[in-house]
């Protein structure tokens, strides 16, 4: 149980000691020069995700294996994975991590590959990527201080699962990333919750009335956000689509099994890209198109299980494990958060206007997530009223 209370506080405490730290004075900036806010800001949540990839991988040496396709981290793209517990997408930064391992630096040095390296600016640099990683996630989690206040500057896209004020989020979301000219990774969990027994009965449940077959490693996929978010991005320059496969040795179901140490050892990923000319335009097609993607993963979930080895649902073969990136730059983002997290302690130890700021600040987020549902929502309605 220890190791996992100080992994649960040495990754919450370093979230909040971030937001107030970094976050708070940037976010002003929005008022100013809004591009120059959201590279800044987009910068600071991916110099983030390399914090948790230290925190498990070299604190309590959890194994990532990768399988399948290399991910451009320079694409407009759509992730989409199973939810195989409620902690998935701690491993998604993991994955994504060693999954867009630039392969085509080993294997040659074309000049394309050399001027797409060349075209992205500082920030894209420093963040491994002109593409930022972003979350669909429920309305709820907005409000967790600390890490809902960081998803709201971070632009997330929200769902309540209520179509009408949904299809609002979603067409705000691509809109306001549309105007910006900026690319996203968006990670999209199509299940909508995770594997847990209540779940599954649920789901087969839903699997009897529709005629449907019973997964046993898998929940039946919710197809009408998937839909209308691909056709949206579509317009957006979408250039692709991953599906994501996630398995565990012994997966964490729920926070409360990282806290009591109930921690996986190995957690497998495959990868399997699809470009966005493979996919159907029609609606009901894309719905089909997803059904049958959750039924080629039944299929490989259920061999991984049995035989420790996923399938690729186009060749019906083992797809190879790739080679792991090198831990460097998350142990220089793990010195960088600790850095931090000294500071913000020292700060609220040592002085009553760093209290004041943190205090200030805990109520202005309150207040702007009650009264106009979230910062991201002030965002969007500053980029409508200012030329950008």
């Amino acid at each position: 149980m220890a190791a996992g209370l100080l992994l649960c506080i040495a990754w919450y405490y370093t979230i909040i000691a971030g937001f107030y730290i970094l976050y708070c004075p940037v976010m002003y900036i929005m008022f100013v020069n809004h591009k120059l806010y959201r590279k800044i800001v987009d910068v600071l949540f991916a110099l983030w995700e390399l914090y948790p990839v230290a925190l498990f991988q070299c604190c309590i040496n959890t194994q990532l294996h990768h399988y399948g396709d290399y991910v451009d981290p320079d694409e407009n793209t759509i992730i989409v994975m199973n939810h195989r517990t409620r902690v998935d997408w701690n491993y998604v930064w993991i994955a994504l991590y060693h999954a867009t391992q630039d392969t085509a630096r080993h294997v040659c040095t074309c000049k394309e590959s050399l001027d797409k390296k060349h075209s992205r600016d500082v920030f894209d640099r420093i963040s491994g990527g002109k593409s930022k990683i972003k979350f669909v996630l429920k309305d709820e989690l907005k409000m967790i201080p600390g890490m809902g206040w960081i998803m709201q500057l971070n632009f997330f896209l929200y769902v309540k699962r209520d179509w009408r004020a949904d299809q609002l989020s979603l067409s705000q979301f691509v809109e306001y990333y549309k105007k910006l000219q900026y690319r996203c990774r968006l990670v999209l969990f199509p299940e909508g919750t995770d594997l847990s027994e209540d779940n599954k009965r649920r789901s087969d449940k839903f699997a009897d009335a529709n005629n449907l077959p019973k997964f046993q490693f898998l929940l039946h996929p919710r197809t009408t956000g998937w839909v209308a978010l691909c056709s949206a991005l579509r317009g957006s320059g979408l250039k692709s689509v991953y599906d994501v496969t996630v398995a565990y040795d012994k997966p964490a179901q729920t926070e409360a099994d990282v806290l009591y140490g109930r921690i996986p050892k190995h957690v497998y990923f495959h990868v399997k890209k699809h470009s966005i000319e493979q996919l159907p335009e029609d609606d009901l097609a894309l719905r089909g198109w997803l059904k049958n993607r959750w039924s080629e993963k039944e299929i490989s979930l259920r061999h991984f299980h049995i035989n420790g080895k996923f399938i690729d649902g186009a060749t019906n073969k083992p797809p190879d494990e790739r080679t792991p990136r090198s831990l460097q730059n998350a142990k220089l983002a793990f010195i960088f958060w600790s850095a931090i997290d000294v500071v913000f302690i020292y700060g609220m130890l040592n002085s009553t206007i760093f209290i004041f700021w943190v205090t200030y600040h805990s109520l202005a987020l309150v207040f702007i997530t009650w009264k106009f549902g979230g910062f991201q929502n002030i965002q969007y309605k500053l980029l409508q009223k200012f030329k950008i």
